[in-house]
């Protein structure tokens, strides 16, 4: 941060998001929050419709709008989009529902879990409850406070509430976006060409990171900030060279990186 734009950067935008489950799909809430860093490291803290900020809370059905707009707009920019919540399930899932990969799982559960329409809360009442509520994927299991997207005893702002409702707009935008969009991993661990990225970050292994820095925003909420370690990590990889390490994730076997290319996937700058 501050020390200047680099040269072959891979992206022109970094965008963080910090996400909820909470309350219906149309419905603002102070736990989405979007915060845009430039490759100058320029810091905007984002207003749903662009607009004055009369808010900065956002709907994820505004979440969506916003991100399908600009990846459209964006035709000579590459954006690197993070966003925190899972993009997936374990394995066992997988294999106990007959899905092949990571394509059929977001077709399947769209169709279960229709969030898009309905509360998280509506939704659990007609889905079936999973046998294992602590159950991590393997990228969860390498850190050290990732809890299981099927745990469902936390409050609403816990992952289980966010993942449930944010995978079926991650349907929609690959399929508006199909041509413009890479979602790493599934899309392959080396990003194509021309396009912009869309990954899982997992704030909390970088919020003490960057909380030292002068230029924290101190008086933003948690949520805010959240969504800011996200960008300003993206930019700081980026700017530095190591991001196009972090999406190898050389660290793995090659049985572990098959495993998350084609079914679980991997929370980025996790090793």
């Amino acid at each position: 941060m501050g020390i200047g734009k680099g040269t072959g950067m891979l992206f022109d935008r970094y965008i963080g998001i910090d996400y909820s489950g909470r309350g219906e799909p149309d419905e603002r809430t102070s736990g989405i929050q979007v915060v845009e860093l430039d490759q100058e490291g320029n810091v905007r803290r984002i207003a749903p419709g662009g607009g004055p900020a009369r808010t900065f809370s956002w709907s994820r059905r505004e979440v969506y709008e916003y991100l399908s707009a600009l990846l459209a707009a964006a035709s000579n920019q590459r954006l690197a989009i993070g966003i925190d919540h899972n993009l997936s399930f374990p394995i066992s899932y997988f294999t106990q529902r007959g899905l092949k990969d990571w394509e059929a799982f977001l077709g399947h559960f769209q169709a279960l879990w229709n969030t898009k329409e309905q509360s998280v809360k509506v939704c659990r009442e007609k889905a079936p409850s999973y046998p294992n509520s602590t159950e991590l994927r393997l990228t969860e299991a390498y850190t050290s406070s990732a809890k299981s997207a099927w745990n469902f005893e936390q409050l609403t702002g816990a992952v289980s509430y966010s993942t449930h409702a944010g995978i079926p707009w991650i349907y929609e935008l690959r399929a508006a976006s199909r041509d413009r969009l890479h979602v790493w991993p599934y899309d392959g661990w080396s990003p194509q060409a021309g396009k912009s990225v869309l990954a899982e970050v997992y704030p909390a292994i970088l919020y003490q990171r960057f909380k030292r820095l002068g230029d924290f925003p101190q008086d933003w909420p948690r949520d805010a900030q959240d969504a800011f370690v996200i960008a300003a990590w993206l930019r700081e990889r980026d700017l530095n060279g190591t991001l196009v390490r972090y999406f190898q994730v050389d660290t793995l076997t090659e049985q572990e990186k098959q495993m998350a290319l084609q079914y679980e996937g991997w929370i980025l700058g996790v090793c």
